[in-house]
């Protein structure tokens, strides 16, 4: 959604800046988050690794970076749509409990930041988009109409 659909709601030219901030930050960590890892991991000397697990850490990844890249695509529809902000809050769930795993079981520095980080964009993200549940009224609700003329029998 572009800056027009921002500008139409209810909010004013500060809290457009903000969402247009945090929309932005959030494509920045979907697509930070795949390359960091190699990045911290490239110092390891491992010869190879099984198929599988890297499979599935792959597959981890990729779901945490969709979490953050579908935030950042359908913010401004969360505000008016009950489902998809339910939708976000449960994808949002799965960062921030890896974030919370690696802080409780690691002792690497760079595994703390990177977790801590995780968990303070989740949470983030969460405030920001999900949480507020005010739905977003463009208009007020319609009042019944009074009638004109009797009914035909």
């Amino acid at each position: 959604m572009a800056l027009h659909d921002l500008s139409i709601c209810n909010f004013g030219p500060r809290e457009v800046r903000t969402m247009i901030f945090l929309r932005l930050l959030s494509f920045l960590i979907a697509i930070v988050i795949p390359v960091v890892p190699p990045l911290v991991l490239s110092d390891v000397s491992t010869r190879g690794m099984p198929g599988w697990p890297v499979l599935g850490g792959l597959f981890g990844l990729s779901l945490i970076s969709g979490t953050f890249l579908y935030i950042a695509l359908l913010a401004p529809r969360m505000r008016r749509s009950i489902a998809l902000r339910a939708l976000g809050g449960l994808l949002l769930m799965l960062p921030a409990a890896v974030g919370g795993v690696v802080l409780w079981t690691r002792s690497e520095e760079e595994m703390l930041w990177s977790g801590g980080l995780l968990l303070a964009a989740s949470v983030l993200m969460f405030i920001s988009f999900v949480f507020p549940a005010i739905p977003d009224r463009r208009q007020r609700p319609m009042r019944k109409r009074d009638r004109q003329e009797p009914a035909l029998p």
